[in-house]
């Protein structure tokens, strides 16, 4: 019985409690300033219960006393918490706070907790400040970048406007670097003062997330630096000469510009490598107004890394006595190339390697810095071969050619040693080249007693298994089946049989499913037997090439996308390419449309000539996409026709509409994408390294290299330096709207909670949040912006008061905090509860600004004299206060009794300071001794 008994009361206390929980408060982790958001709305149901609200007690996570806040009933769906004067916001992290509300008490009602269940309502951040520049003296171009100090910065959020306007991303760029410091970096052709007139650049509105904070709006914003005309040494420039190349070793490079300093010793250059000037990597030998010339210190080299040559050097800033100044966009660290710089050639010496005059088919060179493709390599040879003619050559990687004889030459008319005595990789014939011998040439093999000879013939191609060609071997005093030995082995009736047999000429035929050679290279014949006869050895058993085996050509299929004529390049990968030529068939592409620009083993590139289009009009004027195909493959030993309809290797798309694309930027054409377009895939390699530039000034700190005169203030990314779409041929062309992912999480801001694509903030390409924003096809991404009532109702007074005080002074330590000014605008309130009409009209605060932030200190740890002064102080600032409290007071008694004001105390603002007024805004801002605050605009 008593248990029964105590079930029954444990289901009553149960039902008590579902009865008490009545309330329910939406979660809304909207940000909100830690001082100066005064009103907080909560949106939910059940709150009509607790009348007024005067008897409702709210506990929060992190804790908050009762006494920092008031709660206000506005509906059964609406509570309003307003901050008391001189409180704050719970901040446990300088990151922001989540604040919780964990329980919501009715005292008439017990102390039953009527919360359904703990619920986030804000997410608090620290109010931002910042520190006064005025002092800071910044050259209208000359200077790239500086800094402005402050506290509550956050790197995701940060929105600053100025005056003169500035506008990101456009006139500059915005690293946050901490909480306290922020960079701005001028981008290539802006300058500071959008006017072009000197004077203060000041900062009139910040936003960190939580809404417009407006600075000093009486004297316009807070000076963040002084803007001077640039000086005459701020004009340098430097040509670029990627046409004037030179061996790391040269020991001399010529810099053309102007606005160089005459005198050699006031000229210093900062370079995109670890080349150093004054003796450490070279000395400036000469100069002029037009021209620098440059001795390198023997021993040193003007690159260093040769895995990364041919390769450009890059200057990036010259200083001709007023500092360094950027010769190229400094957001991207483009400089400017004055030269391409190739590595010195050396070649191997091997006299002990025997070749024959004839029956020798290839001879490999060893050695360093060889190239291929667009600039080559060429030897000189003793005695003289012609390439072309006597030899072709193949460059395989910087070390290792291979020189091939043609059929009919010889490596020397006469037997004894071959030579090379001259080497050009590029740059010109190396002129510290030394001959080196590479090879000892031999006479022939004298032909066998029974008159057989075999015909060298490496001019002859085939594919490891594509049955397009037979092999025939040519020479003179055949048998009609002779027992053939080849290198590497093949077995007669095994890999191939022998369809042909004249004294002259044997036809062989690959069997089915075979290969000549299952790699690729020259396939040797080193001996012929006839019946019970001795093999006749060839070539003293090395035996003579009798065909070139290539590599079975294939394609990789791929859909990636392209456009029908904005997308100027089009890759094809694979294998088994030919560099000394590859040919396509493409369909529906026609083979005059475009031009093959390069051939690697595994890559081709093709480009789009111009006025022609990757696919017919017939054939794209429905707008759907069109495949094409590779149907075709000669890479030398015939055409290769694909399986079934070919490889598929892109999908084109017609035009993008709006889209522009065109070579306009001053970098096009330069192989790296430099408007932005390609996303992630933009890649910049460092010379001496070997990966992305990282221009660590502590590097260079030693040598007076400060990164443009503003210390270790170095830039930790990279950035476009030119117009979305104005890089064409180098960025494919794509629609610059175009979303280029669904759905995926490799944006680095990623799983916090916030949509961070260009959906918000713009922070990651669109779909790279999907956790945050959802599908890039989608709209359910999240968002702390307003919903046309909720939080844009911040009231600066406290309800309790009859009259409207409009000076609410209060006191960080022993300074001036905030002056209100808010109502000397004319907007008087005398009694007016949360909703009236005007509760939710924005409003500005004029808050005052403090001069030089330099000579102010805390004065919570002032002592002796100097504490007792700032007490004496602290008391005039408070009678003062006092004073304009009671001035403030009885002009707004005048005003409600309708009497006339003896003088105008603000002048009215302009029409569209009243517009800008009313544009929007959160929060009236005090200010503190080294910075100066923001209001609400």
């Amino acid at each position: 019985m008593a248990r029964a008994l105590a079930l029954v009361a444990a289901l009553a206390q149960l039902r008590a409690a579902d009865a008490a929980a009545a309330v329910h408060v939406e979660a809304r982790p909207s940000p909100i300033y830690s001082t100066v958001t005064q009103k907080l709305r909560l949106k939910g149901n059940g709150f009509g219960a607790a009348g007024t609200g005067e008897h409702l007690n709210l506990q929060f996570v992190p804790t908050m006393p009762k006494t920092d806040y008031k709660v206000q009933v506005l509906s059964d769906d609406a509570l309003a918490i307003n901050l008391v004067a001189g409180k704050s916001w719970p901040l446990a992290s300088d990151e922001g706070t989540d604040l919780y509300l964990s329980s919501l008490i009715d005292d008439r009602k017990g102390n039953m907790n009527q919360l359904e269940s703990p619920t986030v309502i804000a997410r608090v951040i620290p109010t931002p400040t910042v520190m006064h520049g005025g002092e800071k003296v910044i050259y209208m171009t000359g200077t790239t970048r500086f800094n402005i100090n402050g506290t509550g910065f956050r790197a995701k959020t940060m929105e600053l406007i100025f005056d003169p306007p500035l506008e990101k991303d456009v006139d500059y760029m915005l690293n946050t670097r901490s909480s306290t410091h922020m960079q701005l970096m001028l981008r290539s052709g802006r300058k500071w003062r959008s006017d072009g007139e000197p004077g203060p650049l000041k900062l009139r509105r910040i936003d960190t997330g939580a809404g417009d904070l407006r600075i000093d709006a009486k004297y316009g914003g807070v000076t963040v630096a002084e803007v001077q005309v640039d000086l005459g040494a701020h004009g340098v420039t430097v040509e670029s000469a990627a046409d004037h190349k030179l061996y790391q070793g040269d020991p001399e490079l010529t810099v053309r510009g102007s606005g160089f300093n005459n005198t050699i010793s006031l000229n210093t250059l900062k370079w995109g490598n670890s080349l150093r000037g004054k003796g450490v990597n070279y000395t400036i030998t000469k100069a002029s107004g037009s021209a620098l010339t440059l001795s390198l210190k023997p021993g040193s080299v003007w690159r260093s890394n040769p895995a990364n040559l041919p390769g450009p050097l890059k200057l990036l800033a010259v200083n001709a006595g007023v500092g360094l100044v950027p010769v190229g966009p400094t957001e991207a660290k483009k400089g400017r190339t004055v030269a391409t710089i190739f590595e010195d050639p050396a070649i191997t010496a091997n006299p002990q390697q025997t070749v024959y005059q004839t029956h020798t088919h290839e001879l490999w060179v060893t050695g360093r810095g060889f190239t291929r493709g667009a600039y080559g390599t060429k030897l000189d040879f003793d005695p003289p071969l012609q390439v072309g003619i006597d030899y072709v050559m193949m460059v395989f990687n910087r070390t290792h050619l291979l020189i091939s004889l043609l059929d009919g030459r010889k490596w020397a008319p006469n037997t004894g040693i071959l030579r090379v005595v001259g080497v050009d990789t590029g740059a010109g014939a190396f002129k510290r080249f030394q001959p080196v011998a590479v090879a000892h040439v031999a006479s022939d093999a004298d032909d066998h007693p029974s008159g057989l000879t075999v015909a060298r013939t490496a001019s002859q191609i085939l594919y490891q298994t594509a049955a397009i060609r037979k092999l025939e071997i040519q020479g003179s005093s055949f048998c009609q089946g002779p027992s053939l030995t080849f290198q590497p082995p093949l077995t007669d009736g095994v890999d191939y049989s022998i369809t042909r047999a004249t004294s002259e000429k044997l036809s062989l035929t690959l069997k089915s499913h075979k290969k000549w050679r299952y790699e690729a290279g020259p396939l040797y014949l080193t001996s012929i037997q006839c019946g019970s006869d001795a093999p006749v050895e060839l070539a003293y058993g090395q035996g003579i090439v009798v065909a070139t085996v290539l590599a079975d050509p294939t394609i990789e299929a791929s859909e990636r996308k392209i456009y029908a004529t904005h997308t100027k390049r089009l890759i094809v990968q694979g294998s088994g390419f030919s560099l000394d030529g590859t040919e396509l068939t493409l369909r529906p592409t026609s083979r005059s449309s475009y031009e093959v620009e390069s051939v690697e083993m595994a890559e081709m590139v093709l480009i789009l000539k111009e006025g022609k289009s990757w696919a017919p009009a017939k054939t794209k004027d429905d707008g759907k996409p069109v495949s094409i195909y590779v149907t075709k493959i000669d890479t030398g030993a015939g055409e290769v026709v694909m399986e079934d309809d070919g490889a598929i290797v892109a999908r084109v798309f017609p035009d993008p509409s709006g889209a522009v694309c065109d070579d306009s930027c001053e970098w096009a054409l330069d192989g790296v994408c430099d408007d932005g377009s390609a996303g992630e895939d933009r890649e910049v390699f460092d010379d001496d390294y070997g990966g992305f530039y990282g221009y660590d000034d502590d590097y260079y700190g030693g040598y007076g290299y400060d990164y443009y005169g503003y210390g270790d203030d170095d830039d930790d990314f990279l950035a476009p330096v030119c117009e979305k779409g104005t890089d064409c041929t180098d960025c494919g062309g794509a629609d610059p709207d175009a979303p280029t992912v669904e759905c995926t999480n490799t944006c680095q801001w990623a799983n916090d909670d916030y949509c961070d694509d260009t959906r918000t903030s713009g922070l990651c390409d669109l779909g790279t949040d999907c956790h945050d924003c959802g599908p890039a096809s989608k709209g359910n991404f999240t968002t702390f912006d307003d919903d046309g009532w909720w939080d844009d109702d911040e009231n600066y007074w406290d309800d309790d008061y009859d009259c409207f005080c409009p000076c609410g002074i209060t006191f960080d330590g022993a300074f001036l905090h905030a002056i209100d000014a808010t109502r000397l605008t004319g907007q008087f309130h005398t009694g007016e509860n949360y909703d009236s009409a005007d509760d939710d009209a924005p409003h500005v605060a004029f808050i005052k600004s403090t001069p030089n932030p330099k000579s102010r200190a805390n004065l919570d740890d002032v002592k002796g004299v100097g504490g007792v002064f700032m007490m004496l102080l602290e008391g005039i600032v408070v009678g003062v206060g006092a004073l304009m409290c009671a001035i403030g007071s009885w002009f707004a008694h005048k005003f409600y009794k309708g009497e006339k004001l003896p003088f105008e105390l603000l002048a009215p603002p302009s029409a569209a300071e009243e517009a800008a007024m009313l544009s929007g805004g959160k929060a009236n801002v005090p200010i503190t001794p080294d910075v100066a605050y923001t209001g609400k605009g």
